[in-house]
């Protein structure tokens, strides 16, 4: 036993008139980390740790980056934006991968990695889902989404890829 749970007050059960009979002291349970309670890491946190350690491929295909946002980050490069970040509006939370198409070739155009993965017959629209409510979701769909653009990424660097994004962004 903890040296510091030793001297904490146990409960004692006494039998009374044939019941038993809950004497009023609590046990004292302590914390799993020992009793140093720390900030937990909230889930824009999460995902801007996470973005230089699972995105690290997109430095290696050309892409600059990560650059900071609100609540995430992006890459930039061969003429798309690919940002990742946590959203998060009353009680609707989740972490949403986005690529814009930069340059006079399709300016505006966007889809989600979704949408792009379901348009080159990697699965389905909701086989990658966004809800993200704790950090421990957010870290989850992150990895998620990381794995989705490693397998999206040569659609992404043909040269077709404005018609691509383009047909992707009318999936629902």
């Amino acid at each position: 036993m903890d040296e510091v749970a030793d001297g904490l007050p146990v409960r004692e059960f006494r039998w009374y008139r044939g019941r038993k009979h809950y004497s009023g002291l609590a046990v004292a349970a302590l914390p799993p980390d020992g009793g140093w309670m720390g900030k937990q890491e909230t889930a824009e946190e999460v995902v801007r740790r996470l973005g230089r350690e699972w995105f690290g491929f997109l430095t290696e295909a050309g892409f600059t980056g990560p650059h900071y946002i609100d609540g995430g980050f992006d890459y930039a490069g061969h003429g798309l934006r690919i940002t990742i970040y946590h959203y998060y509006w009353k009680n609707e939370a989740e972490v949403v991968a986005d690529v814009y198409v930069l340059g006079d070739v399709g300016s505006g155009l966007r889809s989600g990695v979704h949408q792009l993965s379901a348009e080159c017959g990697l699965g389905a629209v909701n086989h990658l889902p966004s809800n993200a409510r704790s950090a421990r979701l957010a870290e989850l769909r992150v990895r998620t989404f990381a794995a989705a653009l490693k397998c999206l990424l040569p659609f992404l660097l043909a040269p077709d890829r404005a018609a691509l994004i383009r047909r992707a962004s009318t999936r629902r």
